[in-house]
């Protein structure tokens, strides 16, 4: 699976939850426009990157 530039047209890793799987510009890009509250991270099953709330998630 390729990771994807846009959030909305990214593939979906099936390990992670259906998250998003994002290149990391494309994961960091989105931390930075949420003034941090989203968290960039390392998928661990697929060549990619997540986001995610810290504050609803854990």
């Amino acid at each position: 699976m390729i990771a994807g530039h846009v959030y909305s047209q990214a593939p979906r890793c099936g390990e992670c939850g259906g998250r998003a799987l994002l290149i990391e510009e494309a994961a960091q890009a989105l931390v930075k426009e949420s003034l941090g509250r989203l968290v960039a991270r390392r998928c661990t099953q697929e060549d990619g990157w997540h986001v995610h709330d810290p504050a609803t998630e854990t």
